[in-house]
């Protein structure tokens, strides 16, 4: 889908620099989706990749990092939503959110989606920012596995170059045992949002390279966690 979009007012997302988007509600994207925006007076070659990091009225709040052009009144092309999001069964009671590389901002509106059906929410963040929402529980790296055990749905965003550090990490809880869900945002740079299958995006997962642009970029933990290299 292709929309037109402003830039409203500039903001920070956990310290970092970022923008409200004012778009079309059929414009926002769901956690782990993403759309892709493009500054129409700029001379740009590629579109920026837009997460959702807050709801407002009226459009979206996007996780950092943003075009430092980017200006009140700015006018961007979008296209999207694109890609594969989270999908948090209804009615889970306990929630994890993990920041394998210190960047909670993608993870956040799944909290607001979690406290609506009344879950208690944990956070694992290496050093959180002060601006996250009350109902968070927040946890440090150490006790990633005790998290794990706890919770009914696990979602993580990770750094494609991380994935490794994240597997080895996880170690025996890989499994996560029964009735347990757990899903992935990989971070990767995706410019050509699955028209192009450039390649760029490519994931190794268990059943080969996947485009994160387009199967993805959240996956399902156990595809990444059982590949084998």
């Amino acid at each position: 889908m292709q929309a037109q979009a402003t830039v409203a007012e500039l903001c920070f997302v956990g310290g970092l620099h970022s923008v409200f988007v004012a778009c079309d509600l059929s414009a926002v994207p769901a956690p782990g989706r993403y759309v892709l925006a493009h500054e129409a007076a700029s001379a740009a070659p590629l579109a920026a990749e837009l997460f959702t990091a807050e709801y407002r009225q009226g459009g979206f709040v996007a996780a950092p990092p943003v075009p430092k052009e980017w200006r009140p009144g700015s006018v961007l092309d979008l296209r999207g939503p694109l890609g594969i999001g989270f999908d948090m069964p209804r009615g889970v009671r306990r929630v994890a959110l993990i920041a394998f590389n210190d960047d909670a901002a993608r993870l956040l509106p799944l909290a607001g989606s979690a406290a609506e059906q009344g879950a208690a929410i944990a956070l694992v963040c290496k050093d959180p920012p002060g601006d996250l929402p009350l109902q968070l529980e927040i946890h440090p790296p150490r006790a990633l596995a005790e998290v794990l055990a706890w919770a009914e749905y696990i979602a993580i965003d990770v750094e494609a170059g991380s994935l490794s550090a994240l597997r080895a990490a996880l170690g025996q809880t890989a499994g996560l045992g029964r009735g347990r869900s757990a899903q992935v945002l990989v971070r990767v740079p995706m410019p050509c949002g699955g028209l192009a299958e450039c390649g760029v995006c490519s994931v190794r997962t268990a059943k080969g390279p996947r485009l994160a642009c387009v199967d993805g970029p959240v996956f399902e933990l156990e595809l990444l966690i059982g590949e084998r290299q």
